[in-house]
């Protein structure tokens, strides 16, 4: 497995959790604030991914 594709397999894992969080975030009620943390955080996730396909 080349650096690059684990690379991918690590950020795949982060971003399923940062949309576990998220998902929860939304269910409790989170601050807004919080919220769109982790909005940004995902989206820069998955443009990190694409970029790297």
């Amino acid at each position: 497995m080349t650096r690059l594709e684990q690379l991918r397999e690590q950020w795949a894992g982060d971003l399923a959790r940062l949309e576990d969080g998220y998902a929860e975030a939304l269910e409790t009620g989170a601050d807004q604030g919080r919220v769109a943390q982790l909005e940004g955080m995902i989206a820069a996730y998955q443009q990190t991914i694409r970029d790297a396909a």
